[in-house]
């Protein structure tokens, strides 16, 4: 179907909607459409004709790992209403909780000893993407402050911070996957290797948590050089810099098999030094998909 563009003042386009879809719709005179701007595309769509994504999920465990895993992935795929049926009325509580440190903008809108409705009331706009993201590179940098913390054998807090920090990632991806953008798995890439590197930091948290630790100076520079490999990749997203990139991947080399393997032959059962060469490796991992992102400069 093609339709003429007629000029509308000094810069205004006007096209005219067909009249067969209109009337589907039930639109008048002064009711709202919806524009959405996708590549080269616009697409037109009537508030009336919005559905929401619904799903139902039957747990066959009540292991809240998998319970966890079957509802972040089902709000990261773009869900807005799920049903959860289950056998133990205690995995209400804990699909609750689960609501309020992992899924923004849902809520339970029905419970009952057998299953429960989540659905999306208060999501945040697509349009504050960026600034969410921004959240979860300021989270970063705080894990890393407790990191050191941590290692020169003080206490510090970071489970809030680790939550904010999946909530956030959350939420990424599933703007990610209902906006379904040409460079759609270089973003799911980028977003998930960052993740990972984080978790490492994470991880190394929760042993040193129950552990004795000493300062150890090789330690803190590793975990510095970590740091440093993120404070690039978070400059090079933030200008659209490949330079930065092409300096992690050299930067990474040294670290891993040079560094990190040195340090690990004197320490062959040191869990501490694994877990940030695996912080290494994962921001590393980051940077192709990132330049694959550049390189279709295409935003969210």
């Amino acid at each position: 179907m093609k339709r003429k563009l007629v000029k509308q003042g000094t810069a205004t386009m006007m096209v005219s909607l067909p009249s067969k879809w209109v009337k589907k719709s039930g639109l008048k005179k002064g009711n709202e459409i919806d524009i959405e701007e996708k590549d080269s595309k616009l697409i037109i769509s009537s508030e009336e004709t919005k559905a929401k994504k619904k799903t139902e999920i039957n747990l066959s465990s009540l292991n809240p790992p998998s319970i966890r895993t079957i509802l972040t992935n089902s709000y990261r795929l773009g869900y807005d209403k799920i049903k959860i049926n289950f056998k133990d009325k205690k995995t209400a509580r804990f699909i609750s909780d689960l609501i309020k440190t992992n899924l923004i903008g849902f809520e339970v809108i029905k419970s009952t000893d057998k299953f429960c409705e989540i659905e999306n009331i208060t999501e945040p706009s697509k349009e504050q993407f960026e600034n969410i993201f921004s959240k979860i590179l300021l989270n970063i940098e705080e894990l890393f402050n407790v990191s050191k913390e941590m290692l020169k054998g003080k206490k510090a807090e970071f489970q809030e911070i680790e939550e904010k920090i999946q909530q956030f990632f959350n939420f990424c991806m599933r703007v990610i996957t209902k906006e379904s953008p040409e460079n759609y798995q270089l973003r799911w890439a980028f977003y998930t290797e960052l993740i990972h590197g984080q978790r490492e930091l994470y991880h190394m948290l929760k042993y040193l948590e129950k552990s004795k630790t000493k300062e150890d100076k090789e330690t803190l520079e590793l975990l510095n050089d970590s740091r440093k490999i993120f404070e690039l990749l978070k400059k090079a997203y933030k200008e659209k810099n490949t330079a930065d990139l092409e300096k992690i991947q050299a930067f990474e080399r040294e670290l891993i098999y040079r560094k990190g393997y040195g340090i690990l032959r004197k320490n062959k059962d040191d869990i501490v030094i694994r877990h940030i060469l695996n912080s290494i490796r994962h921001f590393y991992f980051c940077a192709s998909p990132l330049i694959g992102i550049f390189i279709s400069n295409e935003k969210v």
